[in-house]
């Protein structure tokens, strides 16, 4: 690839980026505010943190599962997402370590 095409490609992505932030930006006004459409949105943002989250926890094995228990229990009990962050983290790691 030449230092043009290079060029163009990251400028091709820019645009398309911003393109779609612009677009959603423009549209949001005029989408249903009632109804349907917006229980399907407001469930979105789980839907998309259940996407990004458990394909790792699938991948993470038997430890990774543990872990996101840990996790899910600190944040319950106390509230606090950096604590169940730095528990879920330090679960893996003592998981991980060899008995034998």
């Amino acid at each position: 690839m030449t230092n043009h095409q290079a060029i163009a490609v990251i400028l091709l992505s820019a645009f398309f980026v911003y393109s779609i932030r612009f677009l959603g930006l423009a549209l949001g006004k005029r989408l249903p505010k009632t109804g349907v459409f917006k229980k399907a949105m407001d469930a979105l943002p789980g839907t998309i943190f259940a996407a990004l989250v458990f394909p790792g926890l699938l991948a993470a094995g038997w430890q990774g599962l543990i872990a996101a228990v840990f996790v899910v229990f600190i944040t319950k009990k106390t509230g606090n997402v950096m604590l169940a962050m730095l528990t879920g983290v330090a679960a893996v790691a003592l998981l991980r370590i060899p008995l034998f």
